[in-house]
């Protein structure tokens, strides 16, 4: 058996050699899907395992209660209307009664410029409670957070990000130095880690954090808040908090059934479903493009086995007469075309692999290499392969061998 499996490989090696332009063309097929399979599918990993990062990079089972409506405001781009509706008490209540809330951060944001000697820089300011930095994972670059009792003692002080630092300070330590936020002299107690832009599109590193009592009291003269950051519980499906919460706020507030929401409720998954959808689309796209492709190089094998037989009728003959039988030729012609269709798949995973490099470079995503995707090419091109094969090999028994030694 050993000895009849190395006859058949070397067979098909050698006619390989012998016609390797008429190969190259037949295995080409094979080697753009192969290739499309391998590329997207680890494309499509890095850019999942992205998300991931950043959705525990910005904060880890995160719902946000907001107060308002969100409407959308092109593909990309949401907006909120506004209510006066959401208080304190509010969110003390849901952190007290509402089951699976592990942390609760009311907050109240907006944009103001923030000045600092001759340079001035447009930033969110957002007051809220101390423990959002926990909540949004916010490690500190330098200085301190600000604390609860900085808040119940309204002091001005502000925790900034790094492109407020880096552009109002030019990189120079600010710490107890002072910025006007409304023309208030707020000093600059600590400063965050650079984040970069969060899935929301809201850039994390031009934001100034202060307590949210200072905000409320001292800059803004205002009794309500314009949402909360929820923290889920481990093992807290963040779908059925949406469900809870929404619940909890219409009977806290005594709606009836006809009421709409003043309010609106969503989690990073909720912005990242249109990007899901897209990935999702792109391999729809992707598996038809590969099937394409595996037609095109099977319907090449077929075509090239064919000629190949056609040609090979005299090898055929001689074979016959010295005692192969119908099985044998069937195996060797079989094993050319498994052989042609493997190799174009091999060549197609390399590719696919140096296109993933190119992408995850460029596109800033982890590298990752999915043996799945790769197993799942291989059996694909060797189904291929034996399904273009049978036919022209079966048209191999049927020369006779008087008639072609002697036709």
């Amino acid at each position: 058996m050993i000895y009849s499996i190395n006859f058949y490989l070397r067979i098909a090696l050698q006619n390989l050699v012998v016609h390797k332009t008429r190969m190259m063309l037949a295995l080409l097929g094979i080697l753009f899907a192969v290739m499309s399979l391998v590329a997207f599918g680890n494309v499509s990993s890095s850019m999942k395992k992205k998300i991931d990062d950043e959705i525990g990079r910005f904060g880890k089972n995160l719902v946000i209660l907001r107060a308002g409506l969100v409407f959308q405001a092109g593909r990309t781009t949401r907006q909120f209307s506004e209510a006066k509706t959401l208080k304190l008490a509010d969110i003390k209540r849901i952190k007290e009664s509402l089951q699976g809330v592990e942390e609760i951060a009311p907050y109240y944001d907006t944009t103001h410029p923030a000045r600092h000697e001759d340079k001035t820089l447009r930033v969110s300011v957002i007051g809220v409670t101390d423990n959002i930095f926990t909540i949004k994972n916010a490690g500190l670059l330098m200085g301190r957070y600000f604390t609860q009792e900085d808040d119940r003692a309204t002091e001005k002080k502000a925790v900034v990000g790094y492109k407020v630092y880096e552009n109002l300070f030019d990189l120079k330590d600010p710490i107890g130095k002072n910025i006007l936020i409304y023309r208030v002299p707020t000093e600059i107690i600590g400063v965050i880690e650079e984040k970069g832009t969060d899935l929301t599109g809201q850039d994390q590193d031009i934001i100034v954090y202060m307590p949210l009592n200072t905000f409320m009291r001292r800059y803004s003269n205002i009794d309500y808040i314009k949402g909360a950051y929820i923290q889920a519980q481990d093992g807290v499906a963040l779908n059925e908090m949406k469900m809870r919460l929404r619940t909890f706020i219409r009977k806290m507030r005594n709606m009836k059934d006809s009421e709409k929401d003043d309010f609106s409720i969503f989690t990073m998954e909720d912005i990242l479903r249109t990007r899901e959808e897209g990935i999702r689309l792109v391999s729809v796209l992707t598996i038809i493009a590969s099937t394409v492709s595996f037609l095109i190089g099977g319907l090449g094998i077929f075509a090239i086995m064919l000629l190949s037989i056609s040609e090979r009728k005299m090898e055929i003959g001689i074979r016959r007469v010295v005692g192969s039988k119908k099985k044998d030729i069937i195996l060797q012609f079989l094993t050319e075309s498994v052989i042609v269709a493997l190799i174009g798949g091999i060549f197609g995973i390399a590719v696919g692999f140096i296109v993933t490099l190119i992408v995850d470079y460029f596109g800033g995503f982890p590298i990752m290499v999915g043996l799945q995707n790769v197993l799942i090419a291989i059996a694909i091109s060797m189904i291929v392969g034996v399904l273009a094969g049978i036919y022209p090999a079966i048209q191999g028994t049927k020369y006779e061998p008087v008639s072609v030694l002697y036709g």
